[in-house]
């Protein structure tokens, strides 16, 4: 998360090789595997502490039963792609299952969501994490459906939406419901099939329908509930129901969906008629291609099929592969799966994957994915199939209580994947010869996020609706990785056999119904009465505590003769709100002692150790074989442990020496989440600097890097660093010293070296490994001529030193290739001998840029945009120059030597078109993707200011492409970017200037 979005760069070769050093290291973590010990013979240890193996359950012999009275939906649809929509006549018939009458029918109506202005920032910047611009899959126009009409019981109704959400629909009853009486209302609609990815549209030859109906809304004693739409995850809470869906379609498309197909015929020329029935689902989700291949093969008594475009054939093969493992690992834990059919697909949905009732959809992107990326595969397979049991049959609030479902999958795909391939196993994992290449540890990867969130002084319960958490990291944060280590610990407490023993309840007790967090409290305390689960959930779930563990002090004393042992006394210290139990191992050797250590015991003893508790000290003694190597608390991590990086005796680092080291190996998302990180080795970053580099950071605390190299944009030969302590003096902030020393410069300008200490306080933290933050203050004091890294520079002869203030705020979006928002960047800066600098002066520089797409009455040229940016700097006194009007980021006509003055301005218009939309050239195995390459033809204009003299106005005129790349799919994002700019009116002779460098210059 560090960098420039613009870069100024004049090599092909080094700009070129920031995109593929990238690929080099696409994620930079060492981790440590480990695996877990059996622990002493201590029964009733086994059963409270110790997770071990699951031995293979008996299948309960039948499926969940179904509930009487659940809803009836008929659904008549036909696709038609030429006009891109779906028309349907709908019936539903229900009962009111409430103590009240009714007076009306509330249904929800998703696909009528139009995106305020005021959420578009927001939702672009999702869109921006999940690697897509808003081009792609943003529906600004909104409301794809059309109710054109309503009935109850055969009769014509009136029909109304919300006057808060109008994605819900109010159908009027002619005469009140009785409770236990039952009404059929018909609903005649259409959908306008959206042509970006998401829930409901078609793109690419793959139509797929999502949300897409009128679907009743949760009814109880309370009323009907009327839950919001919120498009950045799933506010689904809605009743089972049974389904019988009739699609006319072209004949060509394959279709999946929910349920099974019962019955295909034709229905006229070139279209069929199929006939699908779900008895119950959750929801009914279809998705249909005329280019979707099949294959098939059985899980037990489940047929799992897998739909994907030919191309894809191999990552087709493991998702069926993957599922046909799971299936029957979880009716060993649950029960049976409720069908005799299961589905997998592609789809354009831009989230990586998605759970619908017996059916899963998978990202095209994952589909993608090179052979390294097996085993996010096999994740992602893991964890949607697993929702067909907690979220498809037992039922969750997703808008209230997301941890319902989340946090339990999220649990258990982690402790199905470490018994698999082991605890914190690579992720990626490369072919033998690619084998020198990073990768990032899989539990590295789940709580580096959680931990970079809590850095932040983030805190809240989990236990909270979609609203209430506002976005996306800290849904992620709270309710899938806080949430997951609660639900392992709980496991941790229950022991592996009576943990799975309550989740088949569960699954027995709550099928086709809904499972809150009160029904899961009141199940847990009445499952297990040995604990406190209700304050213990209250702890972890609702109040926000924590457990911090920490091997204190460690004491190795001499060897007992008569015992052949020698005593190790080790203070172990619980510095958080809940004394969480746990284990503390000693390893010595190749043997390892494990003792539990039991908050609420006071002092026991156990074979081989003794434990005397002293307020928050516990000091174990062990009788060790020989002297101890490592002494670790939480040896199997299953805590949620706040500072997890003290929990072990001896630090240990993660140590990787590469033959290529980028932004992606420094950024916080791929570091080992509990030790040091090293990195060394050649490197090449985002400013096009290469050379050798070591880099060291404890994640979320402190960051150290040194380099020596070269920037071939100034033709430099230089060496630098920088250090920085993150989240100080507060949880946004961070401070440190950056400095680089240019030693030779083919320019014969030597005004290229310079640093800063500085403290920055960020508002807006990129989503990128390869720019820098969007919004922050910063202030320092700057030394040298250039103060930070991309920095333009100041082209004073003798060393400046300043104290001074930079700002910026970028709502450009996506950061690689805006197509709308707004750049504003001001600096000030004030230097004095006095503070080291040869000279006194003020400098002070603004910068304003705007990108837009050009109206809709333009017709094709909608589709491209128009940047216009506005740039001026000023210092006094006058008899230096302090700024360049020349470079790749400025006047691209000139070069950065020329054209130096002491105030300039600048300002740039910029047409940006497409020449090849959706190219979706992939190389390497998939690893790089080529998605679009863009044309731009620009003017820039300025001048430059000098001893009372204006130079002459600089005019040039040129243009440019823009290579749109991604790197292993959805990991990254960036445009290449190649300008040629022809100065104008400077005289014969000027040829033109080529630059090279990463994304738009604004």
């Amino acid at each position: 998360m560090t960098t420039s979005p613009m870069t100024r760069g004049k090599s092909t070769v080094w700009a070129s090789c920031v995109f593929w050093a990238a690929l080099a290291g696409l994620m930079a973590t060492q981790h440590a595997e480990g695996q877990e010990n059996a622990v002493p013979e201590l029964p009733a240890l086994e059963a409270r502490i110790a997770p071990r193996a699951l031995p293979p359950a008996t299948v309960p012999p039948h499926r969940p039963v179904v509930p009487e009275g659940l809803p009836r939906y008929e659904i008549d649809a036909r696709l038609d792609l030429d006009g891109k929509r779906v028309t349907v006549r709908q019936s539903v018939r229900f009962t009111n299952s409430t103590s009240r009458p009714l007076a009306e029918a509330v249904f929800h109506v998703y696909p009528r969501y139009k995106v305020p202005e005021s959420d578009k920032l927001v939702l672009s910047k999702t869109l921006e994490v999940l690697r897509l611009s808003p081009e792609e899959a943003m529906d600004t126009e909104g409301r794809r459906m059309d109710i054109a009409a309503a009935r109850v019981a055969g009769r014509p109704a009136a029909h109304t939406f919300d006057a808060k959400d109008d994605t819900i629909l109010v159908v009027p009853l002619q005469e009140p419901l009785a409770p236990g009486a039952e009404v059929v209302i018909d609903v005649d609609y259409s959908v306008v099939l959206n042509p970006k990815w998401g829930r409901w549209g078609h793109h690419d030859d793959i139509t797929y329908l999502m949300n897409w109906y009128p679907v009743l809304a949760h009814l109880d004693d309370a009323g009907w509930e009327r839950t919001p739409f919120l498009p950045w995850h799933q506010p689904w809470h809605q009743s089972a129901a049974h389904y019988r869906v009739s699609f006319d379609l072209p004949e060509d498309e394959m279709v999946a969906s929910s349920g099974r197909i019962v019955e295909t015929a034709p229905s006229g020329p070139g279209r069929k008629r199929i006939v699908m029935v779900a008895e119950p689902a959750r929801d009914f989700a279809f998705v249909s291609s005329r280019r979707f291949e099949a294959i098939e093969a059985d899980a037990g008594s489940t047929r799992v099929r897998v739909l994907a475009f030919p191309e894809d054939r191999a990552n087709a093969d493991r998702v069926l592969e993957f599922a046909r493992e799971v299936i029957p690992l979880y009716e060993s834990w649950f029960g049976p799966y409720f069908d005799d059919e299961f589905e997998l697909a592609a789809s354009y949905f831009g989230w990586n994957g998605n759970e619908c009732s017996g059916l899963v959809l998978l990202d095209e992107r994952v589909m993608r994915l090179p052979a390294a990326g097996e085993r996010y595969i096999d994740h992602l397979v893991t964890h949607e199939t697993l929702h067909q049991w907690f979220w498809c049959v037992v039922g969750t609030n997703g808008f209230a209580e997301p941890f319902m479902d989340e946090g339990l999958v999220n649990s258990l795909t982690a402790y199905r994947l470490d018994r698999k391939y082991g605890r914190n196993a690579p992720l990626i994992v490369w072919p033998d010869a690619l084998g020198w290449l990073p990768t990032i540890g899989r539990e590295d990867l789940r709580l580096a996020g959680y931990y970079n969130w809590r850095a932040k002084g983030n805190t809240g319960p989990v236990i909270q609706d979609l609203k209430a958490m506002g976005n996306l990291n800290t849904l992620f944060s709270l309710a899938y990785d806080r949430g997951g280590k609660v639900v392992e610990m709980i496991r941790n407490r229950l022991g592996d056999e009576r943990f799975f023993e309550f989740l088949r309840r569960l699954y027995s007790t709550y099928a086709w119904k809904t499972l809150r967090y009160a029904d899961f409290e009141r199940e847990l305390i009445a499952f297990d009465a040995s604990h406190d689960w209700k304050r213990f959930l209250e702890h972890w779930l609702i109040d926000h505590g924590e457990t911090d563990w920490s091997v204190d002090h460690v004491r190795v004393g001499a060897v007992d003769a008569a015992k052949g042992t020698r005593e190790v006394i080790v203070d172990l210290r619980q510095a958080g709100a809940i004394d969480e139990p746990t284990i503390l191992a000693l390893r010595s050797g190749e043997s390892e002692i494990r003792v539990p250590i039991w908050p609420d015991r006071g002092d026991y003893a156990v074979p081989g150790a003794r434990v005397d508790r002293d307020g928050d000290v516990w000091k174990v003694a062990f009788d060790a074989p020989d002297r101890p190597s490592q002494v670790e608390v939480d040896p199997d991590h299953a805590l949620l442990d706040a500072r997890p990086d003290n929990n072990r005796w001896k630090p240990e680092i993660s140590w990787r020496l590469t033959p290529i080291v980028t932004p992606l190996d420094e950024s916080s998302q791929f570091q080992s989440y509990d030790r040091i990180s090293v990195t060394a080795g050649p490197f090449i970053d985002a400013y096009t600097r290469g050379g050798l580099k070591v880099a060291a950071q404890r994640l979320e605390r402190w960051r150290i890097s040194g380099w020596a190299g070269v920037e071939p944009s100034i033709r430099q030969l230089l060496f630098g660093g920088q250090a920085e302590l993150l989240h100080f003096p507060g949880p946004m902030w961070s401070s440190g010293i950056f400095y680089e020393e240019g030693l030779y410069n083919f320019y014969d300008d030597l005004r290229h070296s310079g640093g800063r200490i500085f403290t920055r306080f960020k508002f807006l933290e990129t989503s990128s490994v390869l720019i820098d933050d969007p919004g922050f203050v910063e202030f320092y004091y700057g030394f040298g001529n250039e103060f930070w890294a991309g920095d333009d520079g100041r082209p004073v002869n003798g060393t400046l030193a300043a104290v001074g203030a930079r700002f910026r705020l970028s709502t450009l979006f996506p950061y690689w290739d805006p197509v709308s928002g707004r750049f504003i960047e001001a600096t000030a800066e004030y230097g004095d001998p006095a503070i080291g600098s040869v000279r006194q002066y003020v400098r002070m520089t603004g910068e304003y840029g705007i990108v837009r797409a050009l109206p809709e009455w333009t017709g094709p040229l909608h589709d491209t945009r128009i940047a216009l940016r506005a740039f001026g700097g000023v210092a006094f006194p006058d008899e230096s120059p302090y700024l360049r009007l020349g470079g790749g980021r400025r006047n691209r006509a000139i070069g950065l030597g020329e054209f130096l003055g002491s105030s300039v301005w600048l300002g740039t218009i910029e047409w940006r078109f497409p020449l090849w939309k959706n190219a979706d050239q992939e190389m390497l195995d998939h690893v790089v993707g080529l998605r679009n390459i863009q044309g731009t033809v620009f003017y820039d204009v300025g001048q430059s200011y000098l001893r009372g003299e204006w130079s002459d106005v600089v005019h040039g005129v040129g243009g440019g492409l823009r290579f749109d790349v991604s790197l292993f799919q959805f990991l990254e994002r960036a445009s290449l970017r190649v300008d040629l700019a022809q100065p104008v009116g400077l005289g014969s002779g000027r040829g033109p200037v080529l630059w090279f460098g990463l994304n738009q210059i604004f």
